[in-house]
């Protein structure tokens, strides 16, 4: 690669996102990790109400969960970290709940 390529190369990468922002479709903002309900908490808390399980890792300060909803609709869910309440209800790219703000 020329000089000038090799620049312009290194400046688009410079302005690509870097792997500190969120990668999901929602954020629940700034929380103490202290007070977070822990996986095997909101696991139970869910699954008591209904939902199935498959998979969950935190995301935008959120817990992401991956599951099937009471209704038995297969979703990506964002909850609040802290209440376990649902923020964000998706399925496949289709917001079918969102939280007030």
């Amino acid at each position: 690669m020329n000089p000038k390529t090799n620049l312009l190369a290194f400046s688009v990468t410079l302005l690509l996102p870097t792997g500190a922002l969120a990668t999901g479709l929602h954020s629940c903002g700034e929380t103490d990790k202290t007070a977070w309900l822990s996986q095997s908490a909101l696991t139970e808390k869910l699954e008591a109400e209904g939902w199935s399980v498959r998979r969950m890792k935190e995301d935008g300060g959120c817990w992401e969960v991956y599951g099937t909803t009471p209704e038995g609709q297969r979703v990506e869910g964002y909850f609040h970290p802290v209440t376990g309440e649902p923020e964000l209800i998706a399925q496949r790219g289709r917001i079918l709940f969102r939280a007030n703000d």
